[in-house]
């Protein structure tokens, strides 16, 4: 009987010293290139337009997809592209020609060949 205690004693006492470790190696940092990697990768979604002469972004956007927005003062903000909402951290923002608009995507007039991104980025 004795035998089946230590048996049963050293099995829990195992079992324990495995699952701490498991626990302890779970809280571990990431090696830094680990961390810039997933730094870099903010973009969960990406809807790419051609720009068209007089049209806005808004415009353009609307012609092809499903779009909630917002309307204030300052312009619009869109909140949905295709039921794809903000939210958790993350927002739809644009830029044209690689560069991030400083402007309302209503207010912002395209040109013929302008490339139009928008993002679902996490701040």
């Amino acid at each position: 009987m004795f035998n089946l205690i230590n048996r049963f004693f050293y099995i829990g006492l195992i079992i324990s010293v495995i699952l701490l470790l498991i626990a302890c190696s779970s809280d571990r940092e990431k090696p830094a290139a680990d961390k810039a990697a997933v730094a870099e990768v903010k973009d969960s979604l990406v809807i790419e337009l051609e720009g068209v002469d007089s049209v806005s972004v808004f415009d353009l956007l609307k012609e092809k997809h499903a779009v909630d927005y917002k309307s204030s003062l300052q312009g619009v903000f869109v909140t949905a592209i295709d039921s794809v909402s903000g939210g958790d951290g993350y927002f739809w923002v644009y830029a044209v020609n690689d560069t991030p608009a400083q402007t309302a995507c209503d207010k912002y007039i395209t040109k013929n060949g302008d490339r139009i991104k928008w993002l679902f980025r996490k701040r």
